[in-house]
């Protein structure tokens, strides 16, 4: 039964090597590096959500550490400083985007490409 599947699979396998066309590259390769540079634009708009979505997210976490530990103060699971540390890490990733720009003009110079996270690399000129 199994070499009756092994001769199925390696029939389909030949009939779709026969049947496929040839795959001709259409773009030159100007035109890749711009569809690359559109995608990696794409990249720091994706960061910037995600950074926001989490710093909201470590911010409201905070926030219920706060009041659990406002609650019960003597549970160490509830400590003060895990609340502190919570509400720092999220309002520094809600301003990651803000200091994208920055950071790449501070890495690369002036002249290199800059983004501000939200309209890719061509929104800071």
């Amino acid at each position: 039964m199994k070499l009756a599947h092994i001769r199925t699979a390696a029939g389909i396998a030949t009939l779709s090597i026969v049947m496929a066309g040839p795959a001709l590259a259409q773009l030159t390769a100007g035109e890749i590096a711009g569809d690359l540079r559109g995608q990696v634009s794409s990249v720091g708009v994706l960061i910037t959500v995600i950074s926001f979505v989490l710093g909201v997210a470590l911010a409201i976490a905070g926030l219920m550490k706060f009041r659990a530990h406002s609650q019960n103060p003597n549970d160490p699971s509830n400590k003060m400083s895990t609340a502190f540390v919570l509400m720092f890490a999220g309002a520094g990733l809600v301003a990651v985007p803000a200091v994208l720009g920055t950071g790449i003009a501070t890495v690369f110079g002036t002249g290199a490409q800059q983004t501000n996270g939200t309209g890719g690399f061509n929104a800071i000129r």
